[in-house]
């Protein structure tokens, strides 16, 4: 099926169609298969696949696959550059601009419940902070504990402090590099008023669903391919390149633990077993998250079905989901 021509103009006011669902569920193929029968575009909602140089670990979509419908906002930064939410909402929202543009149907697939909220124009305006500043600023808090990093929090930030959990370094460093870098808290612009809202489109959000063991059983079952398809030799790479420990984007799972391995920590076997694990709580939390947002119709996914099978499901339940 191709797509068919779009009166001008009609591509700014539907709403934008969005298939989300946790890590594994089978996003991506579904998403390639509705993108090549509508002629559509996808724009990625991963917050790993961002990341240049991480394929393997992010099960990035193959050349082959972004052959068959182009993709953006994949391989967007550098792993040692910060990439947050609201600097995705700001490229998403342009680059679904730009589609329209050019009468494309645009297609959102990806499983970050903060990049679908940001693109909704939900997010605060973050600070932009320099690039320099940013490194300056994480090689600072290299040098410091989890432990000791919170307690700094919690002096010039209690309301970010109390709602951060003690051991999520990530997010305590984004709230304190917010801090330090502006002045002003991240409680602070949370609350400022968020200009983007008012130009946010619609979405009609799509979810895919599956039964809870078989969803498991996908995500053990592709953290085994992974290191078969050469996960070692990727973070090797990527260690050459300069990207180690410290890097962020390098602590996902997946990466953390085959450092841990290379640098002689763990066992193969435990790291594996470690990403699965990981890998698991990634997707439940998703499912968390997606449960708890308004406005998304499940589809559920059969064992055994084909993504071709699944299209077929939500063009039903969706007729006009493109058109």
């Amino acid at each position: 099926m191709t797509s068919r021509p779009m009166a001008s103009g009609a591509a700014d006011s539907r709403p934008i169609p969005v298939l989300v669902g946790p890590t594994g569920v089978g996003k991506t193929a579904v998403g390639i298969e509705l993108a090549r029968r509508f002629g559509a575009e996808i724009v990625s909602a991963d917050s790993r696949q961002v990341y240049r140089y991480m394929d393997i670990g992010t099960a990035k979509p193959t050349a082959e696959e972004q052959a068959a419908a182009p993709h953006h906002l994949i391989d967007v930064v550098d792993p040692d550059v910060r990439f947050s939410a609201g600097e995705y909402g700001r490229l998403s929202r342009e680059a679904i601009q730009d589609l329209a543009d050019r009468e494309v149907p645009a297609l959102v697939v990806g499983g970050a419940g903060l990049y679908i909220k940001a693109l909704a124009g939900g997010l605060f305006d973050a600070p932009e902070i320099p690039r320099a500043l940013r490194q300056r600023l994480a090689n600072e808090y290299r040098s410091a504990s989890t432990d000791a990093l919170h307690e700094r929090l919690s002096a010039v930030d209690p309301v970010s402090a109390a709602r951060i959990h003690v051991n999520d370094r990530q997010r305590i460093e984004r709230a304190l590099e917010v801090h330090d870098a502006t002045g002003a808290t991240l409680t602070s612009w949370f609350e400022r008023p968020v200009q983007s809202r008012s130009r946010s489109r619609g979405m009609r959000l799509v979810g895919l669903r599956r039964d809870r063991a078989a969803l498991y059983a996908r995500t053990d079952a592709r953290v085994e391919k992974m290191i078969e398809s050469g996960l070692e030799a990727e973070v090797r790479a990527l260690m050459d390149r300069g990207y180690g420990p410290g890097t962020h984007a390098m602590s996902t799972f997946g990466y953390a633990e085959m450092l841990r391995y290379i640098g002689g920590e763990l066992e193969l076997k435990d790291a594996v077993s470690a990403i699965q694990q990981r890998s698991r709580q990634y997707a439940k939390r998703q499912l968390t998250w997606f449960r708890q947002t308004e406005g998304i119709v499940w589809i559920t996914v059969d064992e055994g079905e084909d993504p071709a099978g699944t299209c077929e499901k939500i063009i039903r339940s969706f007729p006009d989901l493109l058109f």
